[in-house]
């Protein structure tokens, strides 16, 4: 079965049959058997032409043609990180498949993804972010995990800083805001230069629906006191942990005028 851009490295032929599941192929002409890395694979001209499509697809908004081009990648590559993201968007969002998206984070946990699928992931996820809001945790830790090199640090920031103010500006509550984003965040901070994100935290205290500053409701003293503790002083955790540098004084003092004008406020109604 020849299959095009593999090939026996044994003796050259490309009369080989290949089993996708295991990336394993048997020449037919010499009986070699190989196995092609995920690198390997995602390199041949037949999977990398289906990708670059899928994602060129996807990009200008054509579901059907990402999806088309997608399922052709898998037919080779079947973990292929690209492809089964845009597969699972299209499920969750456009065939209204719920848990799609979920089970493609689950599937990609313990997977050792491809610097180029990083990438892929990092420009998909951000075309989609108004659609992905709820799974930021899930596509932060990812690309985490998979940039753990230093060389790759800046361009992790960048994104990040991009990724999370977005997602914190369109949050319709203070509710996502719970122990273990609070958690996520301190452990950004201390380690990233993500100031857009520590900015739009603190502008939360005043603009996130969830404020007593939005509905003019400071006089409601439970609910005032609710926000107070569950997200005034869970931002001020993730400003402390801060990692030393340009941002950390001045994001600090910010946090504090925030805060004590909060208190003010609250006592005068």
């Amino acid at each position: 079965m020849e299959i095009q851009g593999l090939l026996c490295h044994g003796c050259g032929s490309t009369d080989i049959s290949f089993d996708p599941a295991t990336r394993k192929i048997h020449c037919n002409q010499c009986g070699k058997e190989e196995y092609y890395s995920r690198a390997q694979l995602s390199a041949t001209g037949k999977v990398a032409f289906a990708k670059d499509n899928a994602i060129h697809f996807f990009m200008e908004g054509n579901r059907d043609g990402a999806r088309k081009f997608a399922g052709d990648v898998l037919n080779t590559m079947q973990d292929n990180a690209a492809a089964l993201f845009i597969m699972a968007y299209c499920d969750e969002f456009v065939e209204s498949r719920s848990g799609a998206i979920k089970d493609f984070f689950r599937r990609l946990d313990s997977v050792a993804l491809e610097y180029e699928e990083v990438r892929d992931l990092k420009n998909l996820f951000s075309v989609a972010a108004y659609n992905l809001r709820d799974y930021e945790a899930d596509m932060v830790s990812l690309i985490v995990k998979n940039m753990q090199s230093q060389e790759d640090h800046s361009e992790l920031e960048t994104w990040l800083d991009t990724i999370c103010s977005y997602c914190i500006g369109k949050y319709p509550s203070a509710d996502f805001l719970a122990k273990e984003r609070v958690e996520l965040y301190c452990d950004l901070a201390s380690n990233c230069n993500i100031p857009k994100t520590c900015l739009a935290l603190i502008k939360g205290i005043k603009v996130n629906p969830d404020s007593p500053y939005v509905a003019n409701c400071f006089y409601m003293k439970a609910k005032t006191a609710y926000f107070r503790e569950h997200y005034v002083e869970s931002v001020g955790k993730i400003i402390v942990a801060m990692q030393d540098g340009p941002y950390r004084q001045k994001f600090l003092s910010a946090y504090k005028t925030f805060k004590e004008q909060f208190d003010l406020d609250a006592q005068a109604s």
